[in-house]
This record gives C-alpha cells, sequence and structure tokens, in this order.
C-alpha cells in the first residue's frame, strides 16, 4: 500500500519546511509527499522548497493562484496530484511525532477515516522548534511541554459522538473530523468527489466532508490519543471569524437534503481527475 502525507500551505515556509523534516523523522517513512499551495507569494515558495531535495522521501509541488481563503480546493488539488492509496492530510503548521504515521497505518482500513487532533505549543517553544536542528528528541522535548490538556477531552467528545451515531442521534456531521489532522484511503475520499469547493472562504469545509462520509456510508474512528502532532503557534487568518456561526460558508453549510456525492469536488463536469497546477519541485 502507498501512502501520500498530503500537506496544505500558504506562506510561513518556515513552518512548512519544519512540518516536511518532523515527516522525515518517522519511525514509518511515507511514500510521498504533496505539498498544496493556496497561493504563496514567490519567494515562500522558494524557500519551502529548498527543503525538498534532504528528504528522505519524493515531494510533490501544486500551487493554486491566490484568490483569497480556498482550502477546500487546496485539499482537492493534494488529493489529485497524490499516487498514493491512503492519504494521511495535515496543515502546514503541524508537526507529526515519529509515531504518528505509524499510528494512522496501524488503523487504516477501507470506509473508516481516522480522525486527529494536536498539542499546542506556544510562542517560545514554536520559535525552537522552526529555529533548532529537528530530532526525535527535540520531537519529544516539544511534546513534553506542549499543552495536551484538550486531548482527553476531544477523544471523550469523538466517542461519545460515535455511540450517539449507533442511537441516531448525533449532528450529521459528527464524531468531526479537524481538517488539520486526519486520513482515509483514496477510494473513500473519491467516493464523494473530495472536498466541496463552494467552500471558500474560513470554516466548514471539514464538517461538511466528514457530513458527506457519513453519508456515503464511511465510518469515523479517532487515533487522537495515539497518532501525536503537534501546532505551531501562528496569528489567525484574517479572515476567521470571532464564532463559527459568523462563517461566510454557514447558509452553504446548513441547506437540507445535501447529496454525498458534491458537485464541485474532486471530479467536476468535462474534467476527470487529475493535477490542478503544476507539479514539481520548481518554484512558480
Amino acid at each position: 500500500m502507498k501512502t501520500s502525507a498530503l500537506i496544505t500551505v500558504y506562506n510561513r515556509p518556515e513552518m512548512a519546511a519544519a512540518c516536511l523534516r518532523a515527516l522525515a523523522l518517522g519511525s514509518v517513512l511515507v511514500d510521498e509527499a504533496v505539498v498544496s499551495d493556496d497561493g504563496s507569494e514567490g519567494q515562500c515558495v522558494r524557500k519551502m522548497q529548498e527543503v525538498f531535495s534532504e528528504l528522505p522521501f519524493p515531494v510533490r509541488y501544486v500551487r493554486q493562484e491566490h484568490a483569497g481563503y480556498r482550502l477546500a480546493a487546496a485539499r482537492n488539488n493534494a488529493i489529485r496530484a497524490a499516487t498514493g492509496d491512503y492519504l494521511i492530510s495535515i496543515d502546514g503548521d503541524m508537526l507529526l511525532m515519529p509515531d504518528a504515521v505509524s499510528a494512522h497505518l496501524e488503523r487504516a482500513r477501507p470506509g473508516v477515516f481516522l480522525a486527529g487532533s494536536r498539542a499546542l505549543l506556544g510562542g517560545e517553544a514554536t520559535r525552537r522548534a522552526l529555529e533548532g536542528s529537528l530530532d526525535r528528541d527535540a520531537l519529544e522535548a516539544l511534546w513534553e511541554g506542549a499543552d495536551k490538556r484538550h486531548l482527553a477531552r476531544d477523544d471523550f467528545r469523538f466517542r461519545r459522538n460515535l455511540f450517539l451515531r449507533r442511537l441516531g442521534l448525533a449532528s450529521a456531521h459528527k464524531p468531526k473530523i479537524l481538517g488539520c489532522h486526519f486520513s482515509l484511503f483514496r477510494a473513500d475520499a473519491e467516493k464523494v468527489n473530495g472536498f466541496d469547493e463552494h467552500f471558500a472562504g474560513w470554516g466548514l469545509e471539514d464538517d461538511d466532508f466528514a457530513r458527506r462520509l457519513y453519508l456515503a456510508g464511511v465510518r469515523g474512528r479517532a487515533v487522537i490519543k495515539s497518532a501525536r502532532a503537534l501546532h505551531l503557534q501562528h496569528a489567525s487568518v484574517a479572515s476567521k471569524p470571532a464564532k463559527i456561526g459568523e462563517s461566510p460558508n454557514m447558509a452553504y453549510f446548513s441547506r437540507r437534503d445535501v447529496p454525498f456525492y458534491c458537485a464541485e469536488g474532486l471530479n467536476k463536469a468535462g474534467r476527470a481527475f487529475g493535477v490542478s497546477g503544476p507539479v514539481s519541485g520548481a518554484a512558480p
């Protein structure tokens, strides 16, 4: 089984480089990484691409022009560019711990998505992660100092919502996926036509993805405790609203009779599955 790590990025080249270097420290290596760029500036692209040649796996780079916050489209671009059977999706501000890929692969099953989470690094720890040399000991030291207080609560909520779903009492998108850290078989992503690119601007594209996976018969399982990951601290995107209800996507997300297969996804009318944008190590 071939495994692809999908990494969505926008500017922040130091974080993207750290994300890739942490992935290279895994006890089990992915077969490839796909860096999907939501339109980073040219200088940022060149800085992150400097790391590609030092990694023990090939890196495929795909880019869309910047036209606002288009994370759903960037994730679809990553899926199109990937050649793996199994997809592990993370954001470019994440550091997977050395045992994380192994934890995903041990529980990987067709018809199941795996929902992860992340411990939170503060400003000083983030600075050390970006300025120092990353190795396994350094990652473990960062993990020890990270804020992990919410992880047990997140795991409990996932399992509670899983029980409620079996009773037919859970919300349509719960237990939910955190878009910054999840995995599934490529065939299951294709079953729902990937992410719905109607979602533009911050929020709810991952909730919609989970909802449609459930509608298609894909089950959710948690790897919140076993697939350890760290989140690098940074300022929130300017478009992030104070409350999720203020997301520009809320009205679309709240519509009735949502089909499991979205129209504006991986495969659009008149376009077969394939790479959107350049796949190479060259800066645009």
